[in-house]
């Protein structure tokens, strides 16, 4: 019998042994006692245990880079629920204001007022809060929900009225725009 074929029934035989008594391997934790490999199958296993090693470094690599991708789009999106809350405070500035006599539009509380109402504009445009425009533009179910069907001479399916303004956190849709939407004059 050649060498391989002797080295294949002793592993067998070792495979054999290591089996526990539900049929499936046991895990080895000393090195197999035995003689040592010939040099030529002893530079074969560096070879094959280097290029499992660079294998393992790149799936590594690449677990790494794919959480940390992860995480990034958690952290962009975390604070989407508290901003979905904050833009009903900032709905009710802009119909306070709106509201606002023209005789008191000059004074210093209704200043403050358009101050904090900016203030809260620029702070959740700077987290990447959009507006979304939507009069004039055809209806999008993704963007706008609409609250009713109204005949104008306006094209059919076009947003002809805006009762909430919808937005956007990065490139994903918060709040979409509760809308009026055209239909056709019989």
């Amino acid at each position: 019998m050649d060498d391989r074929a002797r080295k294949a029934e002793e592993l067998l035989e070792e495979r054999a042994k290591t089996r526990g008594p539900n049929g499936h391997s046991q895990v080895q934790t000393e090195e197999p006692v035995g003689e040592p490999a010939p040099a030529a199958n002893a530079e074969d296993r560096v070879v094959e245990l280097t290029n499992d090693m660079k294998r393992l470094a790149a799936d590594f690599a690449n677990y790494r880079k794919r959480n940390e991708a992860e995480r990034a789009e958690f952290a962009k999106f975390a604070k989407a629920d508290l901003i979905a809350r904050l833009l009903d405070v900032l709905d009710g500035y802009d119909r306070a204001l709106a509201t606002v006599p023209e005789e008191v539009k000059g004074q210093p509380w209704v200043e403050g007022m358009w101050l904090v109402e900016r203030k809260l504009r620029t702070v959740l445009e700077a987290e990447g809060l959009q507006p979304v425009d939507s009069l004039g533009t055809p209806f999008d179910p993704y963007l706008h929900e609409a609250v009713a069907h109204v005949e104008s001479d306006e094209p059919e399916g076009t947003v002809i009225a805006e009762h909430q303004k919808a937005y956007r956190l990065h490139d994903r849709v918060i709040r979409p725009a509760l809308v009026t939407v055209a239909k056709k004059r019989e």
